[in-house]
């Protein structure tokens, strides 16, 4: 049986990671985008990071890579979200940098094309929760979804 870390929970006023590894549609979408933030904000009460990628679209993947593991590698992110999917993800991973990762491990939130950064976690040994995207989850018309809130509460928090 596959062994993994154990993660800390989150607590409100935590730092999180906010990234676009995959596509960066917050662009085109910032007011969807922006409604997902303030929700991680006044419904969490997390405080999102943005890295350079994260609003961009058509970015290199050396340049989403970065951010992947700038997101990774800043200790004060607690967790890393991403902002949606996409579609070319599975080329981005040959640039992360797995011994990087494994040194600060902490959750990852997405889904869609960030399956492959799951996977990629999961071969490290580290939990990873699919789901919860900045642009879909958190950014619903009209509010998030009662089970979606509470099962990122139980999944993340202490």
């Amino acid at each position: 049986m596959k062994e993994f870390v154990k993660l800390q929970k989150l607590q409100k006023g935590d730092q999180v990671a906010v990234i676009s590894p995959s596509n960066g549609l917050p662009e085109i979408s910032p007011e969807v985008y922006e409604l997902g933030l303030k929700r991680l904000q006044e419904v969490f009460g997390l405080v999102p990071k943005e890295y350079l990628t994260t609003r961009k679209m058509n970015s290199s993947l050396q340049g989403r890579a970065r951010d992947v593991m700038a997101a990774f590698s800043d200790p004060q992110n607690k967790a890393v979200f991403t902002s949606i999917g996409g579609e070319d993800q599975i080329l981005l991973i040959k640039y992360l940098d797995a011994e990087i990762i494994k040194q600060n491990p902490k959750p990852f939130v997405g889904f869609s094309d960030n399956t492959h950064i799951h996977n990629f976690l999961w071969s490290l040994g580290i939990p990873s929760y699919y789901g919860g995207a900045i642009m879909t989850q958190f950014g619903m018309q009209n509010e998030m979804y009662d089970m979606t809130v509470g099962s990122i509460h139980k999944a993340l928090f202490k």
